[in-house]
């Protein structure tokens, strides 16, 4: 073979040896990335057996391996966090955090999730400060947002909750307009003293949510306060377009005010009026007896009643009409009170209308769900009695 052979052979032998070693070595590599790491069948194992630190161990140094098992990390914290070894999760998540290979979303991701395992464990001011550090990144996580509202809910930081509210209103506007609403409330409630920072923030309160009932309530409060009945009476009657389930709690605002300007006769029609309209509200119909009883005796407060129990049918409505009237029968009577009585005194008035809890009292922020506004009051009580006296009737 001569010398012009040989050299234009040599370079298509070397890029077939570059070739061919390229094409092992990705094979190599993809049979690696492939296989699935032993190490985490021992992570597992321990698990499974309840040595969740070994597993952690274990775990965290595969980590240091392959930043690709980034959600599979993620995924074991939020598992202990649930299982309320919360400590457990701190470190799991701490360690993804040092991690140089984390890309930006998931250092972000990680950082939400350490929060929550702060918030978790009650250390509030940990958890404020890294959700801090997420709204200086050039989009910051709305998790951060919401997380901080929480925070500031429960620190009963109403400034700072409605800064965080608003800037959420401007990421997802629905019904963040009531919570903020509800936190001039608070506000308001708070400076109740100061009438004209509390009426300020009554107004804004109106401003973000038109059908705030709690706002006009504490409205109403503020007049009957400052003497000023008119107004209040004109605040407690817009709760009717609002919502008029509310009433309820208007109710002995209003008479409160009618009769301190000695007008019962416009109350007694409005009442009547009221019901024409919404015939189910036995509160109204309570108030209207005490009224007809203040205006025309116990004996025409009794007809009154009586005749409506017949078509609305009441626990609360049956106790009215046995306190109204003589205990004829010494033993009946007084026996029927005391069972009304219990009944009422043990019910549960207020229910909330997403989760279900109900209470004896009003509350605007459940107990229950952490929703604002969710609660209503419960006209009339569903009760083994009062299905007797609907059957009945």
């Amino acid at each position: 073979m001569n010398v012009e052979w040989l050299l234009l052979l040599l370079p298509i032998a070397a890029l077939s040896g570059w070739i061919s070693a390229r094409s092992h070595y990705k094979h190599q590599r993809d049979s690696q990335k492939n296989a699935f790491n032993p190490e985490y069948f021992k992570g597992l194992n321990f698990l499974l057996n309840e040595q969740p630190d070994k597993a952690i161990d274990v775990f965290i140094k595969l980590l240091e391996v392959n930043s690709e098992t980034v959600e599979t990390h993620l995924a074991l914290a939020n598992l202990f966090r649930r299982r309320g070894e919360t400590d457990r999760a701190i470190r799991i998540h701490q360690n993804l955090i040092a991690r140089p290979t984390l890309t930006p979303p998931q250092r972000d991701q990680a950082l939400v999730e350490l929060g929550l395992d702060y918030m978790n464990a009650g250390v509030l001011d940990r958890a404020e400060s890294l959700f801090l550090e997420l709204l200086t990144k050039p989009s910051p996580p709305l998790q951060a947002y919401k997380q901080l509202l929480r925070i500031y809910e429960q620190e009963k930081d109403w400034p700072q909750a409605i800064e965080m509210a608003k800037k959420i209103q401007t990421i997802e506007p629905d019904e963040m307009g009531q919570i903020i609403a509800q936190f001039y409330c608070e506000l308001a409630t708070q400076h109740r003293h100061a009438t004209n920072k509390a009426f300020m923030f009554l107004k804004q309160a109106n401003h973000y949510d038109a059908n705030c009932v709690r706002a006009m309530l504490l409205e109403a409060d503020l007049h009957i306060a400052a003497k000023n009945c008119r107004k209040a009476i004109k605040c407690l009657l817009h709760i009717e377009q609002q919502n008029h389930h509310y009433l309820e709690e208007a109710l002995p605002q209003l008479l409160t005010c009618y009769q301190q300007l000695n007008n019962l006769p416009s109350f007694e029609k409005w009442l009547n009026s009221l019901l024409t309209r919404h015939p189910n509200l036995t509160s109204a119909r309570l108030m209207l007896t005490q009224v007809t009883q203040l205006q025309h005796g116990s004996q025409a407060a009794q007809n009154y009643l009586h005749k409506q129990l017949h078509s609305h049918p009441s626990v609360e409505g049956l106790h009215a009409l046995i306190s109204l009237g003589e205990p004829s029968n010494p033993v009946l009577v007084p026996l029927i009170r005391d069972i009304t009585s219990t009944m009422i005194r043990h019910g549960d008035r207020y229910t909330c209308q997403h989760c279900g809890f109900s209470g004896k009292t009003m509350h605007w922020h459940c107990p229950g769900c952490k929703r604002w506004g969710t609660i209503k009051p419960t006209e009339i009580h569903v009760s083994a009695l009062e299905t007797l006296l609907e059957s009945s009737s």
